[in-house]
Order: structure tokens, then sequence, then C-alpha cells
């Protein structure tokens, strides 16, 4: 038992007794004015029932004291099972906040090499659909396949994947992709690219690989 439960227990015993003892005083004035008033006559049939009200009055006053005392001892263990509860609720919270806070650290890297890398993929494929310079686009083709045989393998989602292979297949003419062709799918690349961005900036670890391809 806690040194404050003790305490209210040691105070509702000391107000029980001291209702016992109003009532005992009570009483005894009660009982005084009935002997005055048989001595003058009056509610003499009372006399013998007097022993009966007293205990009936006691037994009341004692009834009414742990009633209350119960009443009491109920309302302080709602209020702990309250107080319990949201202690519980907020400890939740607190976890998910320090998860999410984690998981924001840990992403963090992941998502700024992400961007690094789609910039360098999209900046390749527009050198190879606008250079005329031999040299510059060598060096461009050159950088995406390299970028397409590694680094976009960790970060790309499935979509710009496939927007990856469809350049791709104009760049070792698997398709006949004339000049305008190969623009458009630059820009479908870019377009891709900026919405992977846009979804995976606030996604967590479990989803961000889930929109990845996985290599066997």
């Amino acid at each position: 038992m806690t040194d404050s439960k003790r305490g209210y227990d040691e105070q509702n015993a000391l107000l029980v007794s001291a209702r016992l003892e109003k009532l005992r005083l009570e009483n005894e004035k009660l009982r005084l004015e009935l002997d005055g008033l048989q001595r003058g006559g009056g509610l003499s049939s009372l006399i013998p029932y007097l022993p009966l009200i007293t205990v009936v009055v006691t037994i009341a006053g004692f009834a009414f004291g742990v009633y209350q005392y119960r009443a009491q001892q109920k309302a302080n263990r709602n209020a702990q099972l309250e107080q319990s509860t949201r202690d519980r609720e907020e400890r939740e919270i607190q976890s998910r906040k320090d998860t999410e806070t984690t998981q924001r650290e840990f992403m963090k890297p992941l998502l700024q090499n992400q961007l690094a890398i789609y910039l360098q993929a999209s900046a390749a494929a527009a050198t190879i659909s606008r250079s005329n310079d031999p040299v510059e686009k060598k060096k461009a083709i050159n950088d995406f396949w390299r970028l397409y045989e590694g680094p976009l393998i960790m970060v790309e989602s499935k979509e710009v994947s496939d927007a990856m292979v469809r350049f791709g297949n104009c760049l070792d003419y698997a398709e006949g992709c004339d000049d305008a062709e190969i623009s458009k799918r630059a820009h479908a690349l870019a377009s891709r690219m900026q919405e992977s961005l846009l979804r995976s900036w606030n996604t967590n670890p479990e989803n961000f690989a889930a929109d990845k391809f996985t290599y066997r």
C-alpha cells in the first residue's frame, strides 16, 4: 500500500469515527429530551423504542459513511484508469513519432542520391536528344548506359525504369526512333522522374523498396 493510499484510508476512518461520535451525542441529546418529555407526560409511548431508534440511526450513519468511502474509492480507481489510458496513448504517439523521425533520417541520404542520379540520367537523355556534337553525344550515351546498368537500379521507381527502357530502345536500335521520338521519350523520362521524386519524398523504407524492381 502506498503512503498516499494509507493516509487516505486513515482520514476516512477518522471521518467515519467522528460521524459516529456525532450520532452518539445527538442520540444522547434526544434521549435527554425524551426523558424530559416523559417527566412532563409527553411521548411516553416512544420510550420502549428508544434503543431500537438509536441502533437504526447509528447503523444508518455508519452505512452512509461506508457508502461515501466506497464511492470515493471507485472514483479514485476510475481516475487512475483514465490516467493510465492517457499515459499509454501518449507513449504510443511518442513511439510513432520516434519511428517516423528515425525513418526520415534513414531515408534522407537515399532520397538525396535519388535526386542526384535522376538529374544525371535526365541530363544525359536531353543531351542525346538535342546535341549536335558527336563527342558530347557519345559521352551522354555512355553516361546513360552507366546509370541504367548501375546507380539507377538502387533508386528508380518502376515507372522510371519503364521510361529508361523505352528511351534505351531508341539508342540500341531495338525500335526505330527518329529525333522527334527520342525527344518525346526524353521528356516522358523526366516527367516520370519528377513523379517518382514527389511520391518517394515522404515515404517510408518499406514503401520505397516496394516500388522498385528486384533483379535476380
